[in-house]
């Protein structure tokens, strides 16, 4: 909250929200009340506040309060990762757009900092880009200079894409000049990682089909572990991350032949 003269000022919606989320991101497990009093709000408003974030699965709610989702087989909606690392995600896809030579044909995997890639793109001219992710999509569906290519399937809401066989089978007719991958966790030993069945086999005819392959991930990605591997380190050939990076895996990568960058 922000103090006024002799009073609190009552957070607004999104800034009330986003410090619940991080409450939850650092103790796990909150209770209704608990917040309530310290956030200077009725029991109902943060009742709201979880309910909210319960539907977009990134809690389970319980008697009086809530407990963070987490695991390896766990994935939040993309709505709420959008709200995560911004100034750090707005850099790599500032760097990752700059880097793309005119007449590429590039693909934008789902995830939310290729969404910001998306929004970066706006400006270039004489590329086509190909995604299976609706944000993207919409974001590039106005570019007046790049030729969009929609990859159909079936929709999965919590990711905001299309996926399955038709959307495989439909890669596989591209050959892709880079690709920018979205990934739950990346580390030197797991390699490259999901969290869901149905991104696997999308990730994996990327990987067949383009030239080049570039992780376009913030440094929480990294050191972490999920559900399914996807492919080795050493199968990507470029990572574009933030300063915050470790640099330990950042020197393992390197040793394996991939290209590192930090912005």
């Amino acid at each position: 909250f922000v103090k006024g003269k002799g009073s609190l000022t009552t957070l607004k919606t999104k800034e009330r929200r986003d410090r619940v989320l991080q409450k939850l991101m650092e103790e796990r497990r909150v209770t209704i009340e608990g917040l309530a009093k310290e956030l200077d709000v009725s029991t109902m408003t943060i009742r709201r506040d979880l309910r909210r974030l319960a539907d977009d699965d990134v809690v389970t709610l319980v008697h009086g309060g809530a407990v963070y989702n987490e695991g390896s087989a766990y994935l939040p909606a993309l709505s709420v990762r959008e709200r995560q690392m911004r100034r750090e995600k707005s850099a790599i896809a500032e760097y990752c757009a700059r880097r793309i030579p005119e007449g590429s044909a590039v693909y934008l995997d789902n995830g939310s900092t290729t969404v910001e890639i998306a929004d970066a793109l706006l400006g270039k001219q004489n590329i086509a880009v190909l995604s299976h992710s609706l944000p993207v999509l919409n974001i590039l569906s106005n570019a007046k200079n790049i030729q969009l290519i929609s990859i159909p399937g079936v929709y999965e809401p919590s990711a905001k894409g299309f996926f399955g066989d038709l959307a495989v089978r439909m890669i596989r007719q591209f050959r892709i000049d880079i690709a920018f991958f979205g990934v739950t966790a990346v580390s030197a030993e797991d390699g490259v990682m999901s969290a869901v069945f149905y991104e696997q086999a999308l990730k994996k005819a990327l990987l067949e089909r383009a030239r080049k392959k570039v992780l376009a991930i913030d440094h929480t990605k990294i050191g972490g572990t999920s559900f399914l591997k996807v492919c080795d380190l050493k199968d990507v050939d470029a990572i574009v991350t933030d300063h915050a990076a470790d640099r330990a895996f950042l020197k393992e990568a390197a040793r394996l032949g991939v290209e590192t960058v930090q912005v």
